[in-house]
């Protein structure tokens, strides 16, 4: 038997998405266990009833088992991968996070990943990370015997914090799933217009701050070709097709200006993680071209305000028919594909989020932080490729991210508030346009009003 349990399966998009991938690959139908948990009844309710459906319309033959609980360690108890997806505090939480920094000329699209809103968001779940990690070492697989353990194949952002928070209480307990590498790819094969089989890529960095340092391509009409840098196929196609890269103006910025590596995560994103785009009068007027509500102060927490109850009431009509629409292939979310490399030795090549231990994974990089490089599982486990080096100016990027992250770490293992606002300090975004004064009583606003969700300071 093999037991996955999803905490925060109430996370609608990735619970849809992630657990229907799991009956696609023919060696976990053999004898699997799927364990769904969240704190909400009504949308565990709603994904446990879409999962189940989908199950019984196309492998009811098949020796699967779907459980629902709002007990987490019930959950976990003999689970050998738990996937995490929870967001403490939800959209009252994210509100807070957007409008307190706007007050003090912050502004952020997103704000999940560092600087207030990130640092605050990750605050918030060491709680409940903390559980998670107990219950793990208490009643997950293998719990008090010897052999391969329970892991955490977390996708809550910030995804860097927390996958180093919990590494530092449970060593090698966890790994940070992203999609914005496969994403990226995606688009920049597109841009390079070539096949999947025709392209490949080399990237490594730091989670939503990693950098296509190799991207290749082979002439499909000679497989047995050598690839060639794809590269100036890329630059190619933005300059004689510019609507191409429209919304993806600050990536296409930030790669001209770095030597040319093109890096993870959209232009909304990279607009809060460097010191250079956010703070202009123009801002929104010279990179957002034709999109509208992707680059602006808070344009996140108002799409997903907007769309609140909109999937909800997609998976019910969804659960109406009398059968729900067929799946014929996995989608590129890294978990399953992990699963079932682990189970059935079929080793996979993903990029994923772990600890640069003793330096070795990316050797410019600091000892022991969280880095974002290729991976293999297989059936012995997680190994990960080592002996990187970032080109200086992506490595000095990167570390500007680190050291936020690393002092937002220990500022929550030491319940440290001092080490919080040294974190913030250090943000590239909120530093452009703040004195440290006015850092300072942000943090402290922060502090304050989300009181309900961080007791522990």
């Amino acid at each position: 038997m093999v037991k996955i349990a999803f905490i925060g399966a109430g996370s609608l998009v990735f619970g849809k998405n992630l657990l229907t991938d799991l009956f696609l690959f023919p060696r976990l139908r053999k004898n699997l266990v799927l364990c769904l948990e969240d704190i909400h009844p009504e949308r565990l309710d709603l994904i446990f009833r879409y999962v189940k459906k989908f199950k019984e319309d196309f492998f009811d033959d098949q020796n699967i088992s779907i459980e629902k609980t709002t007990n987490q360690k019930k959950a976990i108890t003999d689970a050998k991968y738990i996937i995490n997806a929870i967001h403490v505090g939800g959209l009252d939480a994210f509100k807070l996070d957007v409008e307190i920094p706007f007050k003090y000329g912050v502004s952020q699209a997103v704000g999940d990943t560092i600087g207030p809103g990130g640092v605050f968001r990750f605050l918030r779940a060491t709680n409940a990370l903390k559980s998670i990690l107990q219950d793990l070492e208490e009643v997950g697989l293998n719990a008090t015997n010897k052999g391969l353990k329970s892991i955490l194949l977390n996708y809550a952002n910030p995804m860097a914090m927390n996958t180093w928070y919990c590494n530092t209480l449970l060593p090698d307990s966890t790994i940070g799933l992203c999609h914005g590498i496969q994403s990226t790819a995606n688009l920049l094969r597109k841009w390079a217009k070539l096949h999947p089989e025709n392209f490949s890529f080399f990237c490594a960095g730091i989670n939503h701050m990693a950098w296509f340092l190799e991207v290749r391509y082979r002439d499909p009409s000679n497989p047995s070709g050598i690839w060639k840098d794809a590269y100036p196929l890329i630059y190619q196609t933005l300059e004689t097709e510019p609507s191409k890269g429209e919304a993806e103006k600050i990536r296409i910025d930030m790669m001209k200006s770095t030597g040319g590596y093109f890096m993870t995560e959209s232009s909304r994103h990279l607009s809060e993680y460097v010191p250079y785009y956010r703070k202009l009068p123009n801002f929104k007027e010279k990179f957002q071209g034709k999109l509208t509500g992707v680059l602006g102060q808070a344009d996140d927490y108002s799409m997903q305000l907007r769309r609140q109850g909109r999937f909800e009431k997609k998976l019910e009509k969804a659960l109406k028919r009398p059968k729900l629409s067929a799946k014929n292939s996995p989608s590129d979310e890294y978990a399953p594909h992990i699963i079932n490399a682990m189970e059935g030795n079929i080793p996979f090549r993903f990029n994923g989020n772990i600890m640069n231990t003793e330096q070795s994974l990316i050797t410019n990089l600091p000892r022991d932080c969280c880095v974002e490089v290729p991976i293999f599982a297989d059936k012995h486990g997680i190994h990960p490729q080592g002996g990187i080096s970032l080109p200086t100016v992506c490595q000095a990027l990167c570390i500007s991210n680190i050291m936020v992250q690393k002092a937002a770490v220990e500022g929550a293992l030491e319940f440290n508030k001092e080490k919080i606002y040294h974190a913030i300090l250090l943000d590239p975004n909120s530093a452009s346009v703040c004195s440290t004064t006015e850092i300072y009583e942000m943090v402290e606003e922060m502090f304050e009003a989300q009181a309900k969700w961080i007791p522990q300071f």
